[in-house]
């Protein structure tokens, strides 16, 4: 980031400072209830008004498996363990939250947030076909260098840079739909101001506020120009047909200029944007009207899906349509919106007033349907919830000190044709970066094995292979799948498997007590020591064998997982392309190589105990 550029942004954080200090913030009620910062004040207040009693804290293991999980996307290390229980107890918690706050795993576990909500679906395969360019290392990068969200949400929205190399240009690319920017103006009011254009598309919309015409002039903003209405993006009225339930204002061909539409939200944009050079004036006054300082419903629809993310149900639901939902916390809302703003638009700042409330680190309680509605919304702890599908195999890999191994997500190693024609996605290193195989033709030979591997124990779980539309909350309720592909698939043998590359291979092969090898494992895979029962129980199993364990003079065995580059779209077709993947299948399922090193007797014992704590509940929920 240029000195220049950040010293504009701060600039202008500063005079919405000066403009905020004119209007009075909300005053945080006096409560009876637990109190660790201002937050719990609005909900405590609730709390009694409605006769109700918050959950108890969680213990402090919990809570450090819980805030990882939540900060970083993957579980605590036996190292962060360890710094974590060094500190006083009066101070471990902020601590640890201001850690990981600063720990690289911020940025990875957004991004997989914001390319569901902003519908980031870049194919490696012919990428010109009805999909989004892979705007996701923007969006690393951004968080990496803890961007003021007003500025990321302005260099989205300008939509500059590099279509094909993870530029914010990429947002733009959606080819072969008939209105592309009109898909581009549902996700972003969705994103940042919760109102759901979606049903606007073809009519005027009979559910929302919003007119067809709203939809296209935001469009045409984000286009630069007017724009046309499409003959395919509109009700098709036949003469002497049933009338139909919609409205149909606008016709084929109808030109749509460039207008804001939501002049409740904000009459007129702020001009106090730092300059730019290069955006369309038009696309500017989006970005304008948007993170302008008159425009109140952007820091709270942030702030909202901010606290949903950590408390598991926003103050307002539907996090992304807004048009007939209210806050259950009103105040509340306003609160964590104006700390938003008044911190230059910090995300991290946001999180931590919500990581440190005693509400976020209070039990978990169940979720029911009528917690939809903002009258129920008492919040007494957070919703009990599943890790994500990436928090689950990013966790596994981390737990197991496996590597990911995964091809490059690139279906032409060859490298003989353009970026528009095939994209190299690189070689995975979290479950972010992966990307949709697209093989779904039955081509053998374009099969990426490992990766498949991965993909279907994220699919599995809630993830979504193609992003044609934004999502804020993901459909991933628990199904057989799940438990069936965990337990029986690629990926959950291989993290239970004690080959050389494991850590719990070496750890077994440590010159230490089984009591200790207990305990390190659990601190690896659960984030707690074993409990009496489990300790006299695991002894009982693996103490006949743990004496004579290890195999004098045996030599390390590396699996081989080399994925044959001969293979690429130029001769995918040929039988002996398709024989190579399917061989290299073949040897995948075959599992890991296991180590010679530990006698089998002990090593086949030892991977049953992996493999339960792996697929017990405790593992795939967040405490």
């Amino acid at each position: 980031m240029s000195q220049e550029a950040v010293a504009a942004w701060r600039e202008r954080h500063q005079k919405v400072r000066e403009l905020l200090r004119n209007t009075p913030a909300p005053v945080p009620p006096q409560t009876h209830m637990p109190v660790y910062n201002d937050v719990d004040r609005f909900i405590g207040a609730r709390l009694e008004a409605e006769q109700a009693r918050p959950t108890a804290l969680t213990s402090d293991l919990e809570f450090l498996r819980r805030v990882t999980l939540d900060t970083t996307g993957v579980i605590p290390t036996p190292a962060q363990i360890r710094v974590f229980l060094a500190d006083p107890p009066a101070v471990r918690r902020k601590k640890a939250i201001d850690r990981l706050l600063a720990s690289p795993g911020w940025a990875d576990h957004w991004v997989a947030y914001w390319q569901d909500v902003l519908a980031e679906n870049p194919g490696i395969l012919k990428p010109d076909l009805n999909n989004t360019g892979p705007f996701r290392w923007w969006l690393y990068q951004s968080f990496a260098d803890n961007l003021p969200f007003d500025r990321l949400v302005t260099e989205l929205i300008e939509m500059e840079g590099s279509i094909h190399q993870g530029g914010p240009a990429a947002f733009s690319q959606a080819t072969l739909t008939d209105a592309p920017m009109a898909a581009k103006a549902d996700i972003v009011a969705r994103a940042f101001l919760g109102q759901k254009l979606q049903c606007a598309r073809c009519h005027d919309a009979p559910f929302h506020p919003f007119k067809q015409r709203d939809l296209f002039s935001l469009a045409a903003m984000l286009n630069g120009r007017e724009v046309k209405l499409p003959a395919t993006s509109t009700v098709a009225m036949v003469e002497g047909g049933r009338k139909p339930m919609v409205t149909v204002a606008l016709k084929p061909g109808e030109v749509i200029t460039p207008r804001w539409p939501f002049a409740n939200l904000a009459a007129h944009a702020d001009t106090g944007l730092p300059p730019a050079s290069g955006a369309l004036p038009t696309r500017r006054e989006v970005a304008a009207y948007i993170v302008g300082p008159e425009n109140e419903r952007f820091p709270r629809v942030i702030a909202n899906r901010v606290w949903k993310r950590y408390l598991g149900v926003g103050l307002v639901e539907p996090a992304d349509d807004w048009s007939h939902a209210r806050p259950s916390h009103p105040e509340l809302l306003e609160y964590l919106a104006r700390a938003f703003v008044t911190s230059g638009y910090d995300l991290k700042h946001l999180a931590r007033l919500v990581l440190s409330s005693h509400v976020y680190q209070r039990r978990p309680v169940g979720f029911t349907a009528e917690q939809n509605s903002a009258a129920v919304r008492l919040f007494t702890g957070p919703v009990r919830r599943n890790m994500t599908a990436e928090q689950l195999v990013d966790s596994l890999h981390l737990a197991a000190g496996k590597n990911f191994d995964s091809e490059e997500m690139n279906l032409n190693p060859a490298g003989d044709r353009p970026a528009r024609q095939f994209l190299n996605m690189g070689r995975p290193k979290r479950s972010w970066q992966m990307t949709a195989l697209s093989n779904e033709r039955d081509r053998p030979a374009l099969a990426l094995p490992i990766a498949q591997s991965i993909v279907d124990v994220l699919s599995a779980y809630g993830w979504r292979q193609s992003r044609q539309d934004p999502a804020t909350t993901r459909d991933d309720a628990a199904s057989p799948m799940q438990t069936l592909i965990l337990a029986n698939g690629v990926l959950g043998t291989r993290m239970a498997r004690l080959s050389d590359d494991s850590a719990f291979t070496r750890l077994a092969l440590e010159d230490i007590p089984l009591q200790r090898l207990l305990e390190e494992t659990f601190l690896r895979v659960l984030s707690r020591p074993p409990g009496v029962e489990e300790t006299r129980m695991l002894t009982g199993l693996l103490q006949p064998y743990y004496p004579g364990r290890r195999v004098k003079g045996a030599k390390i065995v590396t699996t081989g997982r080399k994925t044959d580059t001969r293979v690429s779209w130029s001769n995918h077709l040929s039988a002996e392309a398709t024989l190579i993947r399917l061989e290299e299948e073949k040897r995948l399922r075959m599992g890991d190589e296991p180590t010679k090193r530990l006698a089998p007797e002990f090593r086949e014992h030892f991977e049953d105990v992996l493999w339960a704590m792996i697929n017990s509940p405790e593992f795939v929920m967040v405490p």
